[in-house]
């Protein structure tokens, strides 16, 4: 198993990194030129495995990355590596070096594609200058490659210019605290893919689709110390997914999947608060992240959607709408570009290892007891919901988006017919609560356009009136929602 941080800098840095006291060693210097290779229609990439072959000092290396996982920029992959005498894969001897292994039989079935021998051939060429150190720090030995070059196909080249911090022995948490070493004196960003997913991206020409969470899934068996780097991972990888898409493209869903990851991420924090409290400092920066992206969401969501409710509205709102939308997902964009952001997600991948290493007990009877309490709160939240209380309604769908989340959570310890009812009756009733409070947040904010816009006061007033009455003349049912969540039972563990 491969163990490895990306970070990214700028070329115009690369001489700090360089010069770092950190490295006290001349590197050694290494030309890197890697052909990945796969069928026409992509067989390996599309489950998951990459192939190269390369010349490491005189000596072709054929290498097979498959699996793993990417969280807080921690990669993880199986990896399997040795000599070949061609620049062309040789797949025999790489089903000899993945073996008999149980757990590694889906990656030989990989290669047992009917042809698979005659149908490679090379994609994509990751051409690049590798400076390398050796590190020992506290009984742990990295390896730190600093990567300089170009990935190249048909012509189109996109550079590259990295850090690999490999884990060769000891505590994967010793790249972490490397990482925020350098960060003092560099300027660093995270890097959650890697050179053969962006040369995947050259063949299929393709930019950054918005990305959805996954699944989280726990044994039945599973412990709290798997459980929370499981569950946290997640969150950090929905995050993550999106992180470039957001920087360089306009998808409003990019921002919002973004968005959506940090919420999970604080419904999780809250959720092994007991257990595993977060660092106020990590807590005060996962809270300022999720400020940037709501600020920018909130107005996308008023341009896209809320808008859209009024028949007359004015080009001129719109466009202003549009203008400050647009401002706002740029400084979200610089918020991720920031170094806070890049120590946000260093320091939390570090702790996250740290605080699963104290844990011990069952991550099923903890579910059980935490999604207890949260129906309990949910059902008491309901029953207080009042129409002439707005920030009650806004209190009860809170209530039921942490519910949702936590058996998200753990839904593969549970029986999949209750889950699902369950978490469709949350949805449905966050769904309708939620388009009340866009109203209400749309207010707000054009009361902020007003302020900074008055020539357009009219137009912006004319909104707010019809919005307002949209409010007034089409309330949520309270009762109806109230009903729904009182007949809802909680689903039980499988076993």
């Amino acid at each position: 198993m491969e163990i490895e941080l990306k970070l990214l800098l700028a070329p115009e840095d690369n001489d700090k990194l360089l010069q770092h006291p950190l490295l006290d060693a001349p590197p050694r210097v290494q030309q890197l030129a890697a052909r990945y290779f796969d069928t026409t229609d992509l067989h390996l990439m599309r489950h998951g495995a990459g192939l190269r072959v390369r010349k490491v000092d005189g000596v072709w290396m054929q290498t097979m990355k498959a699996g793993g996982s990417v969280q807080s920029g921690l990669h993880r992959r199986n990896e399997w590596e040795g000599p070949v005498d061609r620049c062309w894969p040789r797949l025999a001897k790489l089903r000899k070096l993945i073996g008999d292994d149980e757990q590694d039989q889906e990656w030989l079935s990989l290669l047992d594609l009917p042809d698979l021998k005659d149908r490679l051939e090379p994609l994509f060429l990751v051409d690049v200058e590798r400076h390398l150190w050796e590190i020992e720090t506290g009984g742990n030995r990295i390896e730190v490659a600093l990567d300089i070059g170009h990935i190249e196909r048909k012509g189109h080249k996109v550079p590259v210019n990295e850090i690999e911090l490999e884990l060769k022995e000891g505590d994967p948490a010793v790249l972490y605290a490397f990482a925020l070493q350098l960060l003092e004196d560099i300027p660093l960003r995270l890097s959650n893919i890697n050179k053969a997913q962006r040369g995947y991206m050259l063949v299929r020409e393709t930019g950054h689709a918005p990305y959805r969470a996954q699944a989280v899934s726990l044994d039945a068996d599973a412990t709290l110390a798997d459980a929370l780097p499981a569950i946290l991972g997640n969150c950090l990888e929905h995050i993550q997914h999106n992180e470039v898409a957001v920087v360089e493209g306009q998808d409003p869903e990019t921002l919002h999947q973004m968005r959506v990851g940090v919420r999970r991420l604080r419904s999780a924090l809250k959720l092994f608060d007991t257990i595993a409290p977060c660092p106020p400092a990590l807590l005060e920066d996962v809270n300022w992240l999720g400020a940037e992206l709501g600020a920018a969401r909130d107005w996308d969501v008023m341009l896209s959607s809320t808008l859209a409710r009024i028949d007359t509205a004015q080009l001129e709102l719109q466009a202003l709408a549009l203008e400050t939308a647009q401002a706002k997902r740029r400084e979200a964009a610089q918020a991720l570009l920031s170094q806070r952001y890049t120590h946000l997600m260093l320091t939390m991948g570090s702790w996250m290892l740290q605080a699963a290493a104290l844990l011990n007990g069952s991550a099923a009877q903890f579910s059980r007891q935490s999604m207890q309490q949260l129906h309990k709160s949910l059902m008491k939240r309901a029953s207080r919901m009042q129409a002439d209380d707005p920030a009650s309604a806004h209190r009860t769908r809170i209530a039921a988006k942490r519910a949702r989340y936590a058996l998200e959570f753990f839904h593969s310890l549970y029986r999949a017919k209750g889950t699902h009812t369950y978490l469709k009756a949350l949805a449905a009733v966050q769904e309708e609560l939620g388009q009340h409070n866009d109203l209400a947040v749309a207010n707000t904010l054009l009361q902020e356009l007003a302020q900074q816009h008055p020539q357009s006061a009219g137009a912006i007033q004319f909104a707010r009136g019809y919005l307002l009455a949209q409010q007034a003349t089409q309330p949520a049912d309270l009762d109806a929602i109230r009903s729904r969540l009182h007949a809802l039972r909680l689903p039980r563990i499988s076993n």
